[in-house]
């Protein structure tokens, strides 16, 4: 859904793997978001600060959630790569910031109640994973929350949005995170599969209750013969905040 922040040490070669991604990815409608998406939006960010809020988003590729969280009082600013992107955002009158958080850390230290980065992190190196995590700790506010979506490394569904973007870089899960922040103020307060709207219409409700079902089952069986006590969806959610 969001555009990934380029690894500001990357080659050429790949940074050309982003050549053509806007059209890749089918961002036609900018900062533009259905009712369903909505519901997502408002599903995925239960307990986080948004309205009357100070909420950065790493990576806001087509725009609907920077839309959505103003459209719900937020103070929204944002991080991109795309120039095009970019452009549009500031005809919007959207604060877009060097998307080399680590190097503005100390800027914006404090400033924000909530930062979300939907599928972006498994775009870094391991090492640019660690900087801005700790980038986003600085700007976070005391009791602040960082929402990071992204491919699950730990089932074998997440081999499908993992391996399908050339330029993810990264396999993260909740274990992952946890060791990365056993030297910061962070804690766990959330980590579980991508928040399922209802949808609008019957037979959409009735399509995803089904299949919802049917993933809840396989990885209540998995659990089970893995004694293992995990999310198995191909993509899940981890929600960090920041401790006093």
């Amino acid at each position: 859904m969001d555009s990934p922040l380029l690894p500001t040490d990357s080659k050429p070669a790949e940074a050309d793997l982003y050549t053509g991604y806007r059209e890749w990815k089918g961002w036609e409608q900018l900062f533009r978001y259905s009712p369903d998406r909505a519901d997502y939006f408002a599903g995925e960010t239960r307990g986080l600060a948004i309205a009357n809020a100070d909420v950065l988003e790493i990576g806001f590729g087509a725009g609907a959630f920077l839309q959505w969280a103003a459209d719900h009082g937020a103070r929204i600013a944002a991080t991109e790569i795309n120039a095009q992107l970019v452009r549009a955002a500031a005809e919007r009158g959207i604060e877009v910031i060097d998307p080399g958080i680590e190097r503005i850390a100390a800027a914006h230290a404090g400033r924000f109640d909530t930062i979300v980065a939907f599928d972006v992190f498994e775009h870094f190196t391991m090492q640019e994973v660690i900087a801005r995590l700790a980038a986003a700790e600085k700007m976070l506010k005391t009791g602040g929350h960082l929402l990071m979506r992204f491919p699950n490394a730990q089932s074998p569904f997440g081999l499908v949005p993992q391996h399908g973007d050339p330029t993810h870089r990264s396999y993260l899960s909740k274990s992952v995170f946890e060791q990365l922040i056993q030297q910061t103020s962070f804690e766990v307060v959330r980590y579980d599969r991508e928040y399922r709207a209802r949808g609008r219409t019957p037979a959409t409700y009735l399509a995803r209750l089904v299949r919802g079902v049917l993933r809840d089952a396989i990885s209540f069986c998995l659990n089970l013969i893995y004694a293992t006590r995990i999310p198995y969806d191909a993509v899940v959610v981890l929600v960090l905040r920041k401790m006093g």
